[in-house]
C-alpha cells in the first residue's frame, strides 16, 4: 500500500534540534562526520523512492536507526536519534506514546546491542508502530 508523500526532516531542521539538544542538555556541539549526516537525513527518501510500501514507521525509523549508528554529531547522538522520530511523526500527524523514561530505556539498549543491522532497524520499526499514534486533523 502506498502512503502519501511524507514531510521529511531537512538538515537544516536536524542542525537546529542538535544545537537545542546540546544547549539543553550539554555535550559537545558540532557535526562529527557531514557525509554521515547527509547520508542518515536522505534515508527515508532512498526508502520512499525505491520501496513506495514502506510504512511511515519505517521511515521514522530510517531517521532513528540512522543518528543512533551513524555517530554524525560529536556528542549527542543517542538524544538525536529520538528527537528525530518524535519529530518525523509529527511533522506526518502521529505523536510517540512511550513515556521519556521508556524511550530512552529502549534506545539506550538498542545503541548497546549487538545484533545486525537488520534486526536492529527491525526491532526499532516495530517498538515505533507499537509506540505511535496517529493524530486526527481538525481541518
Amino acid at each position: 500500500m502506498m502512503i502519501e508523500e511524507p514531510k521529511g526532516l531537512s538538515s537544516k531542521a536536524i542542525r537546529s534540534i542538535q544545537d537545542i539538544l546540546i544547549a539543553r542538555t550539554g555535550g559537545i556541539a558540532g557535526i562529527l562526520n557531514p557525509t554521515l549526516l547527509e547520508s542518515t537525513i536522505d534515508k527515508p527518501k532512498f526508502f520512499f523512492q525505491y520501496e513506495p510500501e514502506s510504512s511511515i514507521f519505517k521511515l521514522a525509523a530510517a531517521y532513528g536507526y540512522g543518528f543512533l549508528k551513524n555517530h554524525c554529531f560529536c556528542d549527542g547522538n543517542k538524544r538525536m536519534d529520538l528527537a528525530a522520530v518524535s519529530t518525523f511523526l509529527r511533522k506526518n500527524d502521529y505523536l510517540l506514546t512511550a513515556s521519556e523514561v521508556e524511550a530512552a530505556s529502549f534506545f539506550l539498549d538498542l545503541a548497546g546491542a549487538i545484533e545486525t543491522y537488520e534486526d536492529g532497524f527491525e526491532r526499532l520499526t516495530d517498538w515505533i508502530e507499537k509506540h505511535a499514534i496517529k493524530l486526527e486533523r481538525e481541518d
